[in-house]
């Protein structure tokens, strides 16, 4: 087994994009945006600026880093929305933690948390004189109410 491996060198993205124009055709690239995209010079590096963009955003959106930079009065009512609204109050399911902390965060929803968190804060002895029930429906009556209307 004294087979002699060949040591072949790594082709960079624009190497392998030259390599692979040598053995085709152009006129086979129909797609004129792909055309322009291959043949400039910065192709790679705006793909990976975009890519990087878009994880700065993940990690700035993340719901759980929010959490941790929330104070002490913050976070208790954080804790205290999420045990309010834990159940829905069309079927009696548990809403799942996760869609209630990315509704808590929601930048767009600002106004219907404050809303929330006011209903959420009146005494209960007024709920149960007038036998109502508020909450955040869980996915599977949301789905339903939407496709109703």
């Amino acid at each position: 087994m004294d087979e002699k491996r060949e040591k072949s060198t790594l082709l960079f993205f624009n190497e392998a994009i030259e390599y692979y124009d040598k053995f085709t055709d152009q006129e086979s690239v129909v797609d004129e945006p792909v055309r322009e995209s291959r043949f400039s010079n910065n192709f790679l590096r705006n793909s990976m600026l975009n890519e990087l963009n878009n994880l700065k955003d993940i990690i700035e959106n993340n719901p759980d880093l929010k959490i941790e930079a929330l104070s002490r009065a913050d976070k208790e009512k954080f804790h205290k929305f999420i045990s309010f609204y834990r159940k829905c109050p069309i079927c009696g399911n548990h809403n799942h933690y996760y869609n209630l902390k990315q509704l808590f965060f929601d930048e767009s929803k600002k106004n219907l948390i404050k809303e929330l968190i006011r209903l959420m804060n009146i005494k209960h002895k007024k709920f149960r004189r007038y036998n109502l029930n508020m909450g955040v429906p869980c996915c599977d009556c949301f789905k339903r109410m939407t496709l109703e209307k």
